[in-house]
């Protein structure tokens, strides 16, 4: 009898590879590590520490001023109102808006609407409204920027409507972009609470008809609890985004340093030629960021405990 010429699948096994080799292939990914993120990471720390400026004599001798920097942040009006602005605007825009219009949006979406005239209609605009919030996430940012900044000008349709004789970014400018940056990034919120809930077998819900749970039931003690892993991670990356959010905001603010954290740096280091002051700046919010990132974690345990039965 003629030998098979392949081995059955279950019959191979899998060779581990040397150490060595292992991080042969991971060394181009710890390369790219290194050089975009740590190097650019520690070069922040380190310059914050200094008096180094782009321009004059400290652009070639510069030396070490120690928590100089941090002191005179701590004291610089104008970067606590940015910092305040910041967490106003991450709040109202990331976590009210975004994660909460995202996750109703996603719900409306698994709504099975009745096959009468009423019913397609009622699909069909929302329809509609999926794809207007699907379209403001495609264009670009700088173009979505452009955008507001021209309908929120002077004579623009927004000011017009209002009655207001002046830019409308002048008068609110953190209402302003609070609600730009809703529209702006809702879709992302909107297309993961989608997946999430797509992945929840709808028999569940079903039986919990069947036993008379309520509409706010079924989401308190099924949805909720299968979905906070999901919920956590949107939240984290939209603070994320949200408080590093820059392209849209400078497009419609002009410059503005005291409305966000990032105009703040952006002054300070291009406008100013300070980029000492701007990284420590810098590195006060990431500590910021990191310490709500850490909150976002331990509420995952207490949003499971309270959501579970």
């Amino acid at each position: 009898m003629a030998r098979p010429l392949a081995r059955p699948l279950a019959a191979w096994r899998w060779v581990p590879l040397p150490e060595a080799l292992s991080w042969l292939l991971l060394l181009p990914l710890l390369v790219m590590v290194g050089v975009f993120i740590l190097f650019p990471l520690a070069w922040s720390v380190y310059l914050s520490f200094t008096d180094y400026e782009l321009v004059g004599v400290k652009a070639r001798e510069y030396g070490f001023v120690g928590l100089e920097n941090y002191v005179d942040l701590l004291t610089d009006p104008v970067f606590l109102e940015s910092v305040k602005n910041s967490v106003i605007f991450t709040l109202l825009s990331a976590i009210v808006g975004q994660a909460l219009l995202g996750l109703g949006l996603a719900l409306l979406m698994r709504i099975e609407f009745p096959r009468t005239p009423l019913g397609r209609l009622l699909s069909a605009l929302r329809g509609v409204a999926v794809g207007l919030v699907f379209a403001s996430w495609v264009i670009p940012e700088a173009v979505a920027g452009y955008a507001w900044a021209a309908i929120t000008e002077k004579g623009g349709l927004i000011p017009s409507l209002l009655g207001i004789d002046e830019r409308l970014y002048l008068r609110y400018p953190l209402e302003t972009i609070i609600v730009a940056n809703i529209w702006r990034g809702t879709a992302f919120s909107m297309i993961l609470f989608a997946a999430a809930l797509e992945s929840i077998p709808r028999y569940i819900y079903e039986a919990a008809e069947i036993d008379g749970a309520s509409p706010w039931q079924r989401f308190r003690y099924i949805t909720l609890p299968l979905i906070s892993h999901v919920l956590v991670v949107d939240l984290i990356l939209i603070t994320i985004w949200t408080f590093g959010v820059f392209t849209m905001p400078f497009m419609m603010l002009r410059e503005q340093p005291s409305v966000l954290w990032t105009l703040f740096v952006y002054s300070r280091a291009v406008s100013i030629y300070k980029p000492s002051y701007a990284a420590a700046a810098a590195n006060i919010m990431f500590v910021i960021v990191l310490a709500l990132i850490l909150l976002y974690l331990k509420l995952l345990a207490r949003l499971r405990r309270w959501a579970g039965p």
